[in-house]
């Protein structure tokens, strides 16, 4: 499999660390019976949800991506302080929690959302919370520079995989793709759909490149949440010719896992297109899938024409990149 250049074969160096937080000892000894919750000598004992605080080193895995909103020059030019790091890879800095709350529990049958509101920038200090919601939720929050950049919420078991499957289509050729646009990205339409090999080396590489811990996938045996929330985007980038985009929002439910050697395949309908505050969304309804059995379900939002692209460049098509990342 040929290295993708957004993450390339370098061994990145993460500098993460972990905090958990919470009174569950207290709570466990009143329910015990052997401390009095209403003794007038401590007060009342209020149980508070456990929280886990990480914090890591962001990277920027896609400099090199045709996707030119993760360039340093070409994002200053939208007002941005640089290259963004992709949605994709902040949703893994979240998806992070569930995974160690749950383990292949979560990443066979579970389910988690994210917005992403503001930028986070490659080298930011950024922290990663996760808040109890009972025994089965966790509320998830991402910030950095002083910013709340993104929001979540993962719940350990998710909802069943449809019985009807999107229906398939081919992709079209890279070099005639047609400009991503309303007519395009007509409501309904079937995107082309995407297949690719999911290998261990590939998922060792991405691990590293979102600052997780490969002994929670099989030491890469078994694909990472975000791993596959990348395909979203490709399945995307592959049948539209996008200029600088955003990753704004993504809605999975996990059905199975995805192993070393087997391929997946990426099916993808355009549930919604709409003009919102001058920026074209859209909206993919995607199931992913490996020798026929049900891997993902997601819903995966994007602003494909910012209003800050479509009045610099004065309507002007995109041009294709020689670059083949397309995050």
């Amino acid at each position: 499999m040929t290295l993708r250049p957004s993450l390339g074969a370098a061994v990145f160096v993460a500098c993460v660390c972990e905090q958990t937080s919470a009174r569950v000892n207290i709570v466990d000894w009143a329910k015990s019976g052997a401390f009095n919750r209403n003794d007038r000598r401590f007060g009342t004992i209020y149980a508070r949800p456990m929280t886990t605080t990480r914090t890591l080193t962001a990277f920027n895995t896609a400099t090199a991506s045709e996707n030119k909103i993760h360039d340093d020059t070409v994002a200053s030019r939208f007002g941005f302080t640089g290259g963004l790091v992709p949605g994709v890879d902040v949703f893994a800095y979240l998806a992070h929690a569930p995974m160690k709350a749950w383990g292949k529990d979560w990443l066979s049958g579970g389910q988690m959302r994210a917005r992403f509101y503001k930028p986070v920038y490659d080298g930011d200090p950024t922290t990663v919370t996760s808040v109890a919601d009972g025994t089965d939720g966790l509320t998830l929050a991402c910030s950095a520079r002083g910013l709340a950049c993104a929001e979540g919420a993962a719940r350990r078991t998710g909802a069943a995989a449809r019985q009807t499957l999107l229906p398939v289509a081919e992709l079209p050729v890279l070099e005639t793709r047609p400009n991503a646009s309303m007519e395009s990205l007509k409501i309904g339409s079937t995107l082309g759909t995407l297949r690719e090999t999911y290998t261990r080396e590939a998922g060792l590489q991405h691990i590293a490149a979102v600052r997780d811990e490969a002994a929670l996938y099989d030491d890469g045996r078994v694909a990472n949440a975000a791993w596959l929330l990348r395909r979203a985007n490709y399945v995307l980038a592959d049948n539209v010719l996008l200029g600088p985009w955003i990753h704004v929002e993504s809605g999975i439910d996990m059905h199975g896992l995805l192993h070393d050697g087997e391929e997946l395949e990426v099916r993808a309908v355009v549930a919604d297109n709409i003009d919102t505050k001058g920026h074209l969304m859209v909206t993919l309804d995607v199931q992913m899938l490996a020798g026929g059995r049900r891997i993902m379900s997601c819903e995966h939002l994007a602003i494909y024409e910012p209003r800050q692209v479509r009045e610099t460049r004065g309507h002007a098509p995109p041009t294709p990149s020689a670059s083949r990342d397309r995050l």
